[in-house]
């Protein structure tokens, strides 16, 4: 819950005034006070975290507080709240950062519960990614827990905050233990020397939590839980939670390793786990996915009222509104279609989106154990729309329209995602004798995918990104020509090979980039 600013602010508001227009405050914590204010000039919403007055007179608790906020201002990562300025005014010591409009990870499960295997997934890859860009720059976050885990409302993207016990360099053994302990590594339980794989172990405790709703160990006293996490083994996720893939399960269950050496190696690597775990998803674009959930939706109340209204005798008035009710959505989804259609998108683009929304929703069914009727009951709105109905009812909500001169924006994927579907798509086009003789390329084009990804996730778009698009993209041009009898095999093998190459180079720079960075960091 979110109060007005305080008078104990006003003069802090005094000294930002032209520049910040704090408007209330958003939360309290150990270290510092967060207010949401306006950023005059660029007119955005940011964070101001402040320390309290009397605490900054604290020389110590000072300085703590301004190396969280230059650790944090030294990265800059998509899944890393970013730090605009760092300052001192007075009595004042405060950093300005992004706002993220959203929950943390802990309000999200005690407000709707656990998460889908889908969505932990996809989080924790991106908490991954985070933690391996800072692991790089010698940052060791130390207190990674569903509470530093922010999820935007918007973009539903998982961004790493807090800072404040982060070490940068090597570290030595300490008697101070620091950190949550819910969440805490057993090496940092036991005061030891702390590494990257300290956060992984933390990582898995944390999404332990996401999947099930409870951490991985539980117990009356903080001593009490540091003994468990230094010598318990934590309970089997799919004990716990049935549905929870057992891919998925061995990945958090390698995190949570005893020994350090026992888990990923990096975050990268574990990323990459992750990635194997989701596979490719389709992202619909926003108009795609309103039509989808509203066809879901009407199809299931029209089949209700239809079934409802036809029974019992005597009830013609009835019967009459339902068919007009019927009819009514029917129009409403018609003009949605044709907006679509006008819009450039086509009865092609519609059955993709469908086969993605069906997927995540045969995720949720396995969540909630719904048994085959009602599988079956939830599926006949696919069935109905990606056949021969759906074909028609584009094609009647098409008439009289002339498609659009300009190309439809399909979706906000990254250029990897958007050509490695085409290629996949064009693919399972070819006749069978064509595809058995290239059989590899739908794994050559997953891995260029993930390579690409990988490197957006590590801010590298050089070279090795624009190489690894580039041999995607003539892998490409290279299956469209042979669908369109204007390429042969030949020529598609020699790509794919040149891709294969590509890739490996990247892999060969990224373990040299990865080496010299270890070295360094020693």
């Amino acid at each position: 819950m979110t109060t007005p600013i305080t008078a104990e602010f006003l003069a802090l508001q005094e000294i930002l005034a032209g520049r910040y227009s704090i408007e209330r405050e958003l939360g309290r914590g150990g270290m510092g006070v967060v207010l949401l204010a306006r950023d005059v000039a660029l007119d955005r919403l940011v964070a101001i975290k402040v320390l309290p007055p009397d605490l900054a007179e604290v020389a110590d608790v000072r300085e703590q507080f301004l190396r969280e906020a230059r650790t944090a201002a030294g990265l800059s990562h998509p899944h890393i709240v970013p730090i605009h300025s760092v300052e001192e005014q007075g009595k004042f010591v405060f950093f300005v950062m992004g706002y993220v409009n959203g929950e943390s990870l802990r309000e999200r499960v005690e407000r709707v519960g656990p998460l889908s295997p889908r969505q932990a997934t996809q989080f924790m890859q991106e908490v991954a990614w985070a933690l391996a860009y800072a692991h790089e720059r010698g940052v060791v976050h130390r207190d990674i827990k569903p509470d530093n885990v922010m999820l935007e409302r918007d973009g539903d993207r998982a961004i790493v905050m807090d800072f404040g016990i982060a070490t940068v360099g090597p570290q030595r053994p300490s008697a101070e233990i620091i950190g949550t302990a819910r969440y805490m590594s057993p090496e940092q339980a036991s005061g030891e020397m702390v590494d990257r794989r300290s956060d992984l172990y933390s990582l898995g405790a944390t999404f332990f939590y996401a999947l099930t709703g409870r951490a991985p160990f539980q117990a009356s006293s903080v001593p009490a839980l540091l003994a468990k996490h230094v010598g318990e083994r934590p309970p089997s996720l799919p004990t716990l939670r049935s549905e929870i893939p057992a891919n998925l399960a061995g990945v958090v269950d390698r995190c949570l390793a005893k020994a350090p050496e026992d888990r990923f190696p990096s975050g990268d690597e574990l990323a990459k786990a992750l990635g194997d775990v989701r596979g490719r998803e389709m992202r619909a674009p926003p108009l795609v996915r309103s039509f989808v959930r509203n066809a879901q939706v009407s199809t299931m109340v029209i089949f209700a009222l239809l079934i409802g209204g036809s029974g019992g005798g005597g009830a013609g008035s009835a019967n009459v509104a339902v068919n007009w009710l019927a009819i009514v959505m029917v129009v409403q989804l018609g003009v949605v279609g044709r907006r679509l259609l006008r819009e450039g998108y086509t009865f092609p683009d519609i059955q993709t989106a469908l086969q993605a929304e069906m997927r995540i929703q045969e995720e949720e069914l396995d969540v909630t154990g719904q048994k085959k009727f009602m599988r079956w009951i939830n599926s006949m709105w696919y069935k109905l729309w990606s056949g021969g109905a759906g074909r028609w009812f584009f094609k009647m909500a098409g008439l009289g329209l002339t498609p659009p001169a300009h190309a439809v924006i399909p979706s906000r994927d990254h250029t990897e995602l958007v050509m490695g579907r085409q290629v996949t798509q064009v693919f399972e086009e070819l006749p069978r004798a064509q595809r058995e003789r290239v059989a590899e390329l739908p794994d050559i084009v997953e891995r260029l995918e993930g390579r690409a990804e990988a490197l957006r996730a590590r801010g590298q778009t050089g070279p090795e990104l624009t190489n690894t698009v580039a041999a995607l993209e003539r892998v490409r041009l290279a299956v469209m020509q042979l669908r369109a009898g204007a390429g042969s095999v030949e020529d598609l093998t020699r790509y794919l090979q040149a891709a294969k190459a590509v890739g490996r180079e990247v892999d060969r720079q990224l373990e040299a980039q990865a080496e010299v960075r270890s070295v360094l960091a020693k």
